[in-house]
C-alpha cells in the first residue's frame, strides 16, 4: 500500500461478458477481472480498511510486501479471498502471525516480501485457489497480468472497490537488478500498472500461470515514466517455503501440547 507510487492495476478485458462499463474503466489503462481469474488474489485488510494485496500459497499461509505490515498490529489484520469486492463476499479470516522478511530495509526496499499465517485455513473452490511458485526468472518481453485493489490514479486518496487488473512486459531481469537491486524484477506497460494499495499482490505469467513477482514499489507516479518493480519470487523461493513449513510447524505443537 505504501511503496513510493507503487503503480495501480489495470487490465486489460480478459472476459468481455464481465467487462463493467463507465466509472470502471477509468482506471490506469484497465478494467475490472473476476476473481475467478485470479483465485489467489486476496485482500489484505488493516482493521476496516484494504491495506494491500496478497497472494494464496496455501490453506494457511498467504504471501505480500513486507512493508504492508509497517505500522501494523497483527491483531488487526485480515484476509479476504475469493471475492472480486475487499469489502465483502467471499471467505474473511483473521491473520494469527505476520513475518516480514528478517533482512528487510524500507529505506532501500530491499527483501520487501512477508509471509502470513491465517489463524484457520482457506476453503478451496472455484474462487480461492492457491498458485505455484516460479522455479527461475522468466525471460525478458514474458507476458504478465497483474492485480489489485489499489489506487487509480496518483493522487487519488481510496482504494478502488473492485478487483483491476492489466498486463505487463517484464524488462530485461539484468539489467532490472543492476538498476533496482538483486532481489527484483521489472515490469511496464507506458499508461498502464500499479499504484498505491496494490502492494503485496501478484505478478503472474500468462504462460504458465505461475507467481513470478510481488508488487513492492515504483518511481514517478502510477504508471507514468519508470517501470513498476516487484519482489522476485524465484529469488525468495527457498525463504518462502522455509519459512511458511517452519511456521505451521510451530502451530502444529503448540495443538498437540
Amino acid at each position: 500500500m505504501f511503496f513510493k507510487f507503487i503503480v495501480s492495476i489495470s487490465i486489460v478485458v480478459l472476459v468481455s461478458a464481465a467487462r463493467i462499463p463507465g466509472p470502471e474503466e477509468r482506471i490506469v489503462g484497465g478494467h475490472y477481472i473476476p476473481i475467478e481469474y485470479v483465485p489467489w488474489q486476496v485482500s489484505l485488510i488493516n482493521d476496516t480498511n484494504h491495506n494491500c494485496g496478497g497472494v494464496i500459497h496455501s490453506d494457511r499461509a498467504i504471501l505480500t510486501a513486507a512493508h504492508c505490515l509497517s505500522n501494523v498490529r497483527t491483531e488487526n489484520l485480515l484476509v479476504r479471498a475469493g471475492s472480486s469486492h475487499w469489502r465483502k463476499g467471499g471467505q474473511l479470516v483473521k491473520v494469527l502471525k505476520a513475518i516480514p522478511h528478517e533482512q528487510y530495509c524500507p529505506s532501500l526496499q530491499s527483501n520487501d516480501v512477508a509471509v502470513l499465517i491465517l489463524e484457520s485455513p482457506l476453503k478451496f473452490n472455484r474462487k480461492v485457489q492457491k498458485i505455484d511458485l516460479a522455479e527461475e526468472t522468466p525471460q525478458d518481453e514474458t507476458m504478465t497480468l497483474v492485480s489489485g485493489w489499489g489506487r487509480t490514479q496518483a493522487n487519488a486518496t481510496y482504494s478502488w472497490p473492485i478487483l483491476q487488473g492489466v498486463h505487463v512486459a517484464l524488462l530485461d531481469p539484468t539489467k532490472c537488478k543492476e538498476v533496482y537491486g538483486k532481489d527484483v524484477i521489472c515490469a511496464d506497460n507506458l499508461g498502464r500498472g500499479i499504484c498505491s494499495g496494490d502492494s503485496g499482490g501478484p505478478l503472474v505469467n500468462l504462460k504458465d500461470r505461475k507467481l513470478i513477482g510481488l508488487v513492492s514499489w515504483g518511481y514517478g507516479g502510477c504508471a507514468r515514466r519508470n517501470p513498476g518493480i516487484y519482489a522476485d519470487v524465484a529469488f525468495f523461493r527457498n525463504w518462502f517455503n522455509k519459512t511458511i513449513n517452519e511456521n505451521i510447524q510451530s502451530i502444529t505443537s503448540d495443538c498437540k501440547k
